[in-house]
């Protein structure tokens, strides 16, 4: 079978019985190669093909974040109730929300510096700002049962009753004020079971803000982060 030059298209003369290596009109080398000689290189297992991000690269690792989620949430829970009568009060809450753009911006690097091969989106920051929050709010809470349970039993002191007291007391003056209010709602208003109730509902408040505060914190240091990353790598 007569083949031609893929170059001039002249027709290759036969040597010895093969097509020549050469084009006799313009030089042209005439190499083939078998199809069983092709190697197919496959890239290695965990990583991605050149153009292609890696599934894996872009869901969040949940065992280092919430290790680094959980020093960041004790250390902005538990340094704000050292300040003395701050668990009492009830203010440990109020300065850990205050912190939370901060602690957040915290979790957020530690965990970008630990995994810098992992890509971080505003979708994963704000995902570690909402564990963030949640956890912050579960150590107030503890924090608040413990001093509580500490003081009541212990210590014999009635500081975090009279504190609670006193706002329910600044309440019904102000209710008060905005008219006479029926007999029924006032002695259901100065019962155990309404106290106690409003304590745990502040508590699941104070969480919800500090979960909604971690999750737009959260987001924006994601955004901020890939657009760094983004600048570096072009």
């Amino acid at each position: 079978m007569t083949e031609y030059c893929a170059r001039c298209g002249a027709a290759l003369p036969i040597v010895e019985g093969y097509t020549a290596a050469f084009c006799a009109a313009c030089g042209l080398p005439q190499l083939r190669v078998a199809s069983e000689a092709v190697v197919v290189v496959e890239p290695p297992s965990g990583e991605a093909e050149p153009g292609k991000r890696s599934d894996r690269a872009t869901r969040l690792d949940w065992a280092i974040a919430l290790r680094m989620v959980a020093v960041v949430g004790a250390v902005g829970a538990i340094l704000p109730s050292l300040l003395p009568g701050a668990v009492a009060i009830g203010s440990a809450g109020g300065l850990s929300l205050l912190a939370m753009p901060l602690l957040t911006v915290a979790a957020v690097t530690l965990y970008h510096r630990s995994r810098p091969r992992r890509e971080v989106s505003p979708i994963i920051g704000g995902r570690l700002g909402a564990t963030l929050g949640l956890m912050v709010g579960a150590w107030i809470a503890f924090l608040t049962g413990a001093v509580g349970f500490i003081l009541r039993y212990r210590y014999h002191s009635t500081a975090m009753d009279t504190a609670l007291q006193q706002g329910f007391d600044s309440m019904m003056v102000r209710m008060q004020e905005a008219g006479p209010q029926p007999p029924e709602l006032v002695g259901f208003i100065r019962s155990p079971e309404f106290l106690a109730g409003s304590f745990l509902m502040g508590h699941v408040f104070s969480i919800l803000l500090l979960v909604i505060t971690g999750t737009v914190c959260g987001w924006l240091a994601g955004a901020l982060l890939r657009s760094r990353r983004q600048r570096l790598t072009q």
